[in-house]
């Protein structure tokens, strides 16, 4: 359209400027390039080497089936680890927080469903800690910091989220005076090959640059 005959040159430079922000937000390789700063302090502590007493994981990762029914979602490796390091005898206790406030249904315990999952994946309801009041990082690390001070054998503590967030988390943490150990998963940062397709705006990429700069966002407020 900006090459179609008539059409000014201020409204033909308007029209390629939108193209180029429209093509760079959909970019796939601008949103991996965002998703690794975030991430690549992370890339170290995938594999947990530590045992840990307990395992926080902040809420997301589920979504809702059609019968209403608990499932994963698009982050649903954020679930996933944590089962996992419990199964391999790394973590003692897993602790699910959250609910919903931006999908239909505002009052979805994401707590409910992680533990719900969990418990269909061989985890006992008596080593998961279900906080279902928060509604955002910083009141759900508020409310950790709350069960903590009750559980004082628990010494070593993780807190495990989407790799993208985990430092904006753990700031949370340092905010009300806990010190947790980062447990990564979700991570979205991995290399794409070279290709034209890629070079086209499209969701992947919409998404992780909307990702990546809510975090940027959420770090500078």
């Amino acid at each position: 359209m900006a090459c179609w005959p008539g059409i000014s040159k201020w409204r033909r430079l308007f029209l390629v400027g939108i193209w180029i922000l429209y093509s760079l937000a959909g970019s796939p390789y601008l949103g991996i390039g965002l998703l690794k700063v975030l991430e690549k302090p992370f890339y170290a502590s995938e594999n947990l080497k530590q045992d840990l007493d307990a395992l926080i994981l902040l809420g997301g990762g589920t979504a809702e089936s059609p019968g209403g029914n608990p499932a994963l979602g698009t982050h649903g490796d954020r679930l996933y680890r944590p089962a996992m390091w419990y199964h391999r005898g790394k973590v003692k206790n897993l602790i699910t927080t959250g609910r919903s406030v931006t999908e239909k249904g505002s009052d979805r315990l994401l707590s409910r469903e992680t533990s719900e999952i969990w418990q269909e994946l061989g985890i006992p309801e008596d080593a998961i800690v279900e906080i279902p009041t928060p509604r955002n990082t910083s009141e759900e690390l508020a409310a950790v910091a709350e069960l903590l001070e009750k559980h004082p054998e628990w010494k070593m503590v993780g807190l495990c989220t989407s790799a993208s967030h985990l430092n904006r988390a753990l700031g949370e943490a340092k905010h009300n005076g806990l010190d947790l150990i980062p447990v990564p998963s979700d991570f979205r940062s991995m290399g794409l090959p070279l290709s034209p397709l890629y070079l086209l705006p499209q969701g992947r990429g919409f998404r992780d640059v909307q990702t990546a700069l809510w975090e940027f966002l959420g770090t500078l407020l």
